[in-house]
């Protein structure tokens, strides 16, 4: 396989990818979702999912089976090392599949593979040899012109998505911090109001100015901290609501209930 036709597979069967996606998507939602890890119209996982099969298996397209079986192989052993290398990087789970049957640990799940087996199929089989004639048609100028231009923006597009998701994840900690510091505060503010109240009942001063003072204090702290939090929360970044969106399965293996607070803020109109 020729270099330049990579560049082309990838491209091109990257952006069908995400063609794909938000198809898939908007039958199940009813609306448009920018699906995929990157914010342009192109999902690489299919790209590089395409270029291993036409590389692999063209030499098996003519035998259903093998090319059948083979497909789901290779996809399903991409996806589950997409899934976990992105969990490893970024300490978030994109996408999870333990609700289905026959999964291992959320990355993959027999549905989907053998979907991906059958989707391989129709590539090798019908839609690879357009694309190649396609390819073909295409000036040499102009198809350089392309594949650089489009390299240049994935590789930016690369460089903000990792931002995006790297201040995403500070975003979670600093609520998550937030919330811890608000439940000890009002842990403490229990603890002191239980032991005070009963010391007070036995001098009977319930309206001593020392009492009032002490939670006065730790309620300006309390409101303080909830308005920190509020504001976190109810942000509305657009590229971190896209992210969210994309991916509703998405989970935090540090700040569960951090992500959970901004998915149901993301699904607010």
């Amino acid at each position: 396989m020729e270099n330049v036709n990579i560049l082309y597979y990838f491209t091109i069967y990257g952006i069908l990818g995400w063609c794909l996606e938000v198809a898939y998507a908007a039958v199940n939602t009813g609306t448009f979702v920018n699906r995929g890890f990157l914010n342009g119209p192109i999902c690489p996982i299919y790209g590089i999912g395409a270029v291993l099969i036409i590389d692999f298996l063209t030499p098996f397209k003519n035998n259903l089976i093998l090319l059948f079986v083979t497909s789901i192989f290779i996809t399903s052993l991409l996806e589950y090392m997409t899934g976990f290398i992105l969990e490893k990087i970024f300490n978030n789970k994109w996408w999870d599949y333990s609700k289905y049957p026959f999964n291992i640990k959320g990355y993959i799940c027999l549905k989907f593979s053998l979907a991906w087996g059958i989707a391989c199929v129709l590539v090798m089989r019908i839609i690879h040899p357009l694309v190649e004639n396609f390819i073909e048609f295409i000036p040499q100028f102009i198809g350089a012109f392309f594949l650089l231009c489009t390299a240049v923006l994935f590789v930016i597009d690369s460089i903000a998505t990792i931002d995006t998701v790297l201040k995403l994840n500070f975003r979670l900690k600093r609520i998550h911090e937030i919330s811890d510091k608000i439940k000890q505060k009002s842990d403490t503010i229990g603890k002191n109001i239980s032991d005070d109240t009963i010391e007070l009942k036995r001098k009977y001063e319930y309206q001593s100015a020392e009492f009032r003072k002490k939670y006065d204090d730790f309620s300006e702290d309390i409101i303080e901290l909830k308005e920190t939090y509020k504001k976190l929360t109810d942000r509305r970044n657009p590229l971190h609501r896209r992210l969210i969106k994309a991916f509703p399965n998405i989970k935090s293996n540090k700040y569960f209930e951090a992500l959970n607070e901004l998915k149901r803020n993301a699904a607010k109109k």
